[in-house]
């Protein structure tokens, strides 16, 4: 995409008929964000309920953070939640979310996550065999 392509906002369906538009995507320093409804309240909202199919169709997550009136912390405990219950809610590496529209994404998602976790648990090993020093002699 170039500097000043726009992509389209994502316009959703609920299954109760509700249509919502959510962000407006513009590259560059100044993003325009357009938001016609806050989550409703007393009910459970689901992030999945704000995303679309397809990689090319992913939320930035600060975009569902503003969303969802929630902080990154908290939208990233909610993907984590809804992910276990069985919805296959999708990442790039940008930290954007989707839905995969097909096998071959959520194949390559959950790839690129076991990728990630590996590196995580070779780093905590590295980490754990460490010889530490402190006043000039080290600690095992």
């Amino acid at each position: 995409m170039t500097k000043n392509e726009k992509k389209a906002a994502p316009v959703l369906q609920h299954q109760d008929g509700q249509v919502e538009t959510g962000p407006t995507f513009q590259s560059g320093p100044h993003l325009h964000q357009q938001f016609t409804t806050t989550p409703p309240s007393g009910q459970a909202v689901k992030v999945a309920s704000f995303l679309l199919p397809g990689q090319q169709n992913a939320v930035p997550l600060k975009h569902l953070k503003n969303l969802l009136h929630l902080d990154e912390r908290k939208v990233r405990l909610m993907i984590r939640a809804e992910r276990l219950s069985g919805t296959p809610i999708c990442e790039d590496s940008q930290s954007d979310y989707y839905l995969p529209k097909s096998t071959n994404e959520r194949d390559l998602c959950a790839k690129r996550l076991r990728h990630r976790a590996a590196q995580i648990i070779k780093a905590a090993d590295a980490i754990a065999t460490a010889t530490i020093e402190q006043g000039g002699r080290k600690i095992e």
